[in-house]
């Protein structure tokens, strides 16, 4: 592979996981034209119905049979001499997957700059935690137990130690550090472009109403209704929306505790900048906490949405569920069953009786026309 010429530059975002990375993608996806008038190449991906990707992660990776990601040599030689042959100026490439990577990277691309976000790693633990609800069948709560180390934190010193940190581009996660206050224009500034991009929102999280039904309903493993039922939830707006499921006073005392490990990573990175998130956290204060539990009226009120959502589908989805043995509050259960206007069965027996009656006229119309 031909070494980076000194006017190329190749920059490989790694996330890591829970900082941004959907809506990074979905924009420098949708704005390839734009990208290409700055002289920066972004690889082609897609993007799923809730606006997130795996980002260019296929672009140089397959999943081998242990369901691993493996580099794909020819590939990525052909996507950097593609680079180094066409007028671009910049290879941008985005994949949270990338992070586990950078060792491999390094060694194949050995000019290249990786940029990380670092985040409230309070802030990561409850966003991780929301996604695995979300699309991940989560049915347990949340663990609050204080990790003895921050597995991300540790990774990038172990880069640095090896690699060096000269090609090593730290950000801070969070509105009140970004750029513009939005993660895109910051991560474009770090490539050298200026803009002020105004953000749709991406892979929302839920309510905490939200969260706890399809943490009650995730027992059930429905995949068929998986994607139907997220993206509804992410519409549902009533309820507490600024919350913590970390118990206020553990939620103080572990973000002491984990700006006190952050400095001593920093002081490792030699990334002093990062400063201002350790000097926030000692004196943040907390979302107010709520105990991981629904009355019935919040669980009506989350079928109650998602019945106006999905209509028809809320009656089957019912149905499916009716058929089903609960592991987990089997008053819900019955709740849920019981929530579907009777309506709706009587649409589904309409529509179903117009569709045997469809078949019986194509049947008797073709028994005719072989008789005569």
């Amino acid at each position: 592979m031909q070494e980076v010429k000194l006017n190329k530059e190749i920059y490989i975002h790694v996330g890591p996981p829970k900082t941004g990375t959907s809506a990074v993608q979905k924009w420098l996806s949708s704005n390839q034209s734009f990208l290409k008038k700055q002289g920066v190449f972004y690889p082609s991906h897609s993007v799923d119905a809730n606006g997130v990707s795996s980002g260019n992660v296929k672009s140089v990776y397959d999943i081998d049979e242990n369901k691993q990601l493996c580099l794909n040599k020819v590939r990525l030689t052909n996507l950097i001499d593609t680079f180094h042959k066409s007028e671009y100026s910049i290879l941008l490439l985005s994949s949270e997957f990338f992070f586990r990577e950078m060792d491999e990277f390094k060694l194949h691309i050995p000019n290249a700059k990786f940029i990380a976000y670092i985040r409230n790693p309070l802030e990561t633990k409850e966003s991780s935690y929301n996604q695995s609800v979300k699309r991940h069948f989560q049915v347990k709560k949340i663990n609050v137990v204080r990790r003895k180390q921050l597995p991300f934190m540790v990774r990038l010193v172990e880069f640095s130690e090896q690699f060096g940190e000269q090609d090593l581009v730290l950000r801070l996660y969070g509105e009140r550090y970004f750029h513009h206050n939005n993660i895109v224009s910051d991560l474009l500034t770090v490539i050298g472009i200026e803009l002020n991009v105004e953000l749709p929102l991406v892979n929302n999280s839920y309510q905490f109403e939200a969260m706890e039904f399809k943490r009650w309903f995730n027992q059930f493993h429905l995949e068929d209704y998986q994607a139907n039922v997220d993206r509804a939830l992410q519409g549902y707006l009533e309820g507490c929306g600024q919350y913590s499921l970390i118990p206020q006073k553990q939620y103080i005392d572990d973000l002491i505790y984990y700006a006190s490990m952050l400095e001593k990573y920093t002081t490792k990175l030699g990334a002093s900048h990062l400063g201002p998130l350790i000097t926030d956290m000692k004196t943040a204060s907390p979302n107010p906490y709520v105990a991981q539990e629904l009355t019935d009226s919040d669980f009506l009120s989350v079928c109650q949405y998602l019945q106006k959502t999905l209509g028809l589908d809320y009656y089957l989805l019912t149905q499916d569920i009716k058929l089903l043995s609960p592991i987990q509050n089997p008053h819900f259960h019955n709740l849920f069953v019981k929530s579907c206007n009777r309506k709706y069965r009587y649409i589904h027996l309409l529509l179903v009786g117009r569709s045997y009656l469809r078949r019986l006229v194509k049947k008797s119309i073709k028994a005719l026309s072989l008789k005569f």
